[in-house]
């Protein structure tokens, strides 16, 4: 019996629009029914890739090949007609495909009122000749229904009309991804032409040569990562005029100004600001206060004040570098509950300081990094440098919870993360994960590079007094100790319960060279422990027969319950080894005898308590299996009856 083809059309068309349109048109060979089935299909997804088969080399040079994919788009869109309502519209294609039958397909789906268009256009361009780059059809521009568009390039993104003529009143969600993008008009004229846009996404844009603004009033998410200008990195000044936005995601040179920044709903963003060398040294030593590139580094706080009502903020290792130029401007972050902080070993923190002390509410801390360039200016945060007010930035943070991810190992790390633990007086948890490159064989140091994770939680007066737990087995408690006071606080305000989560032990080497001797005694013991298992099943086989045999009420449940659900395979199977359904004959025992059921509950319950609850769902079912043949052993044949 056909189940599938039994199901509703609509039923079946929603299950093939998770389909390409290459595995959709497959199934037409299956039946009359499935012949035309994939045209009523909503969605259209048709990647080159795919049906020139990329694993066959040189498929795609084949006299004739490209036509055949070309002539296959056409014919899916020819037999849907011109008034089968399109959704989803997802086309991916390289050089070589004609570019106005490209144009044609899109303008197709447009007329028939596709919502959703993603479009990957690799084509190449050839310079200065404009008659064979690829403009896309101005039919895109002024769509009356396009609701999400993508435009993905690695030749890059020329929206050809420009934003003067631009017109998609129900367009919400618009991102680019390219080598370069062009708009061919200011970003606000642009912006002006998207009315209902709420996610903006751009990547690698190349800003123009003029002042730009983010001006949007319905935008909500905003995602810019900027490569400055065609022929010089800064770009000039840049605004952000959105009042509804509620995340920014912005990555670019330092602007020469921001002279607008509107973002009073803004609740999460992430700032990643590119840095030259020379501006680096710059910052940590200008030569005169005065000078033009200084002081354009410094209208950074400008863009920074107007974050201040931020819940969430990220910032990369040189953002971190730039905003010690925010030093005496620095915003209160009163909203501020989480701060995530990019750190590497050749930038500094030198606005740590006033960081935390600017964030009065901080919950979360989250750092990508310890190590750091050292100055006598980060000296009250990190442990680097001996100093009388040591950890006083810290000591006014409320930050409750502290994640570190990228610990190395290195004496220096674990002296800063004792440092704040001793430092930070409201922090209940840490948690520390392990750089999964770690690439420090310091033999000295070789416990702590075995180190996936430490989680230190905070011990109350009113609670037992603190402990170590370390998960694994091949230390001893004398190795676990001095683990342990690595990192333990050496004051006697803070204390914390350590747990510590290792690597295993590395294997020992197999011997270079494995005599017949050797590997006879290995497969000998494997036979024997084979036996032994097979002598076990036999005698679990023999229980399960005598009592089916004993007991025709539960030979009849069982009979009736293996028909029921697998009719088809027991037919199959009558000419093959008997079938033996434990699973089956555990549940009709325990409906039948509450003394059964009372016993494997009791059974259960005590592996539970000895932690057998960690095991994978595959090894509890063949517990299960085993614990009810015990109990169905010790219950139902006693005495060997």
């Amino acid at each position: 019996m056909d189940r599938i083809g039994s199901l509703p059309e609509e039923v079946l068309c929603h299950i093939l629009s998770y389909l390409t349109t290459k595995e959709a048109a497959l199934t037409s060979i299956l039946s009359k029914r499935w012949r035309n089935l994939f045209t009523l299909v909503p969605n259209i997804d048709i990647d080159d890739s795919v049906f020139l088969n990329p694993e066959e080399e040189g498929k795609r040079e084949r006299d004739g090949i490209l036509q055949s994919f070309m002539d296959f788009v056409d014919r899916v869109l020819a037999s849907q007609g011109d008034t089968t309502p399109i959704k989803r519209f997802s086309l991916k294609c390289k050089t070589g495909i004609d570019t106005d039958r490209v144009n044609q397909w899109i303008c197709n789906v447009l007329g028939r009122g596709a919502t959703s268009l993603d479009l990957v256009l690799d084509f190449s361009r050839s310079g200065d000749n404009l008659n064979s780059d690829y403009f896309l059809p101005k039919e895109l521009f002024v769509s009356t229904k396009l609701v999400e568009l993508n435009l993905r390039s690695k030749f890059g993104i020329e929206w050809w009309r420009g934003g003067t003529y631009t017109s998609l009143p129900m367009l919400k969600t618009l991102r680019f991804e390219s080598t370069w993008i062009l708009l061919c008009d200011d970003l606000e004229v642009f912006l002006s032409g998207l009315p209902a846009l709420e996610e903006f996404h751009m990547a690698e844009i190349e800003w123009p040569d003029s002042d730009e603004s983010v001006s949007s009033g319905s935008l909500r998410k905003c995602t810019i990562y900027a490569t400055g200008f065609e022929d010089f990195q800064d770009p000039k000044s840049i605004s952000f005029d959105t009042p509804n936005l509620v995340y920014l995601e912005y990555s670019d040179f330092v602007a020469a100004d921001y002279p607008k920044v509107n973002l009073p709903n803004l609740a999460v963003a992430l700032l990643d600001f590119k840095l030259t060398t020379d501006q680096v040294e710059l910052i940590r030593a200008p030569d005169d206060e005065d000078d033009g590139v200084f002081l354009r580094l410094r209208n950074v706080q400008k863009l920074i004040s107007g974050l201040r009502n931020v819940h969430t903020l990220f910032i990369s290792a040189e953002t971190l570098e730039l905003l010690f130029l925010c030093y005496e401007s620095m915003p209160v972050f009163k909203n501020l509950r989480s701060l995530g902080i990019i750190s590497v070993a050749g930038l500094g923190w030198q606005a740590m300081p006033v960081l935390f002390r600017n964030c009065p509410h901080l919950e979360t801390l989250v750092l990508q990094g310890l190590l750091h360039h050292v100055t006598d200016k980060c000296g009250d945060v990190c442990d680097c440098m001996p100093r009388e007010d040591k950890g006083r930035s810290l000591s006014s943070c409320p930050v409750k919870k502290l994640q570190i991810r990228g610990f190395k190992g290195t004496v220096r790390e674990k002296e800063m993360i004792r440092h704040f633990l001793e430092s930070f007086p409201c922090l209940d948890e840490m948690e520390v994960y392990a750089d999964s490159q770690n690439d420090n064989d310091d033999p000295i140091n070789v416990e702590a590079n075995r180190i996936y994770k430490i989680v230190a939680t905070k011990v109350h007066d009113e609670e037992v007094s603190t402990g170590t737990v370390l998960q694994s087995e091949s230390m001893s408690q004398t190795q676990m100790e001095e683990l342990s006071s690595q990192f333990t606080p050496r004051n006697n305000r803070n204390m914390y319960e350590m747990v510590f989560m290792m690597h295993a032990a590395p294997l020992p080497p197999p011997p270079q060279e494995m005599s017949l001797d050797y590997l006879k005694e290995q497969l000998d013991a494997a036979k024997t422990e084979i036996a032994k298992l097979n002598e076990e099943q036999r005698v679990y086989d023999a229980m399960f027969d005598i009592i089916v045999d004993h007991n025709p009420m539960i030979a009849s449940a069982l009979k009736a319950r293996q028909s029921a659900t697998d009719s088809e395979e027991a037919e199959a199977s009558n000419d093959q080894e008997k079938k033996r359904d434990f699973h089956a004959l555990f549940e009709i025992l325990a409906d039948l005898y509450p003394d059964f059921a009372s016993a494997l509950r009791a059974r259960r319950g005590t592996d539970l308590e000895r932690g057998e609850t960690s095991r994978d769902q595959g090894e509890m079912t063949e517990l299960d299996q085993t614990r009810s043949k015990a109990v169905a052993a010790d219950l139902l044949l006693p005495d060997g009856n």
